[in-house]
């Protein structure tokens, strides 16, 4: 009897001793971790700070001591927008959050809901609040399958459209960012269209480099409109290395 009240005796004590080790390193580890009170966020441009926080549930205060900077990180770069993010803190509560965000190329008009597109032609959904000023909209492409978000798609159209930004970016800088819409007219002749010019670039397929050179060097009369453009409807790039100037003559120029 002695001998089995000394087993079951020995099996409790050992029982305490585990869980009391077990309290111990909980309470150390928890009293060893920094409770953070503070996140800070920078890197962003398309959304603010603020809004990357909401949509990555990194916006309760009340929340963070329960944090660890592994689970922050976490949630920061399973946001769409996120292509990295170094997460830091500095000791005293206060996280800092770098991201760098993905090469959205453009936003891409489809038929329910409008697309950020990336330099690797991938989908993601517009976010509410989404600051798109400085892209231009690429209109009326034919697409070949479904797409979804998150999703990676490819198209001739796309390719030629992407050819198009990347040409003016290199070329003319003030010509890109006055760039607002890449028209592909679901396989016809692209038009362009700026900000501050009130009619068409026919810009036609094929040749963007070139055509974009082209353009790029009666940039300067186009937005000031010189007497060349003053009265002028269209301009037009399709032929050979020149450039048409006037109105036009049975010329489809809307999507």
């Amino acid at each position: 009897m002695k001998k089995k009240f000394g087993a079951i005796f020995g099996v409790i004590l050992f029982a305490v001793i585990i869980g009391g080790m077990i309290y111990v390193n909980v309470v150390t580890e928890k009293s060893e971790r920094e409770i953070f009170s503070e996140i800070i966020l920078e890197g962003n441009k398309t959304l603010s700070a603020n809004d990357y926080l909401i949509s990555s549930d990194l916006n309760k205060v009340s929340e963070y001591a329960e944090l660890t900077l592994q689970e922050i990180k976490s949630r920061i770069t399973e946001h769409p927008y996120v292509a990295k993010a170094e997460v830091q803190a500095d000791g005293i509560g206060r996280v800092d959050i770098k991201i760098v965000e993905k090469n959205f190329m453009a936003v891409l008009l489809m038929k329910s809901d409008p697309f950020l597109i990336t330099e690797n032609f991938q989908l993601i959904k517009l976010k509410r609040n989404s600051d798109i000023s400085k892209l231009p909209v690429i209109s009326n492409v034919n697409l070949n399958r479904k797409s979804n978000d998150h999703g990676s798609i490819h198209s001739d159209e796309l390719i030629r459209a992407f050819k198009i930004i990347d040409a003016a970016k290199i070329v003319n800088d003030e010509m890109y960012k006055d760039l607002t819409e890449i028209n592909l007219r679901h396989g016809g002749d692209v038009i362009l269209s700026f900000s501050g010019i009130t009619f068409p670039v026919i810009f036609g397929k094929g040749s963007e480099g070139k055509k974009v050179v082209i353009l790029s060097s009666i940039w300067k009369g186009l937005n000031k409109k010189d007497k060349l453009f003053k009265n002028s409807s269209y301009v037009d790039l399709r032929f050979n290395n020149e450039i048409f100037i006037g109105k036009p003559v049975n010329t489809e120029t809307n999507g």
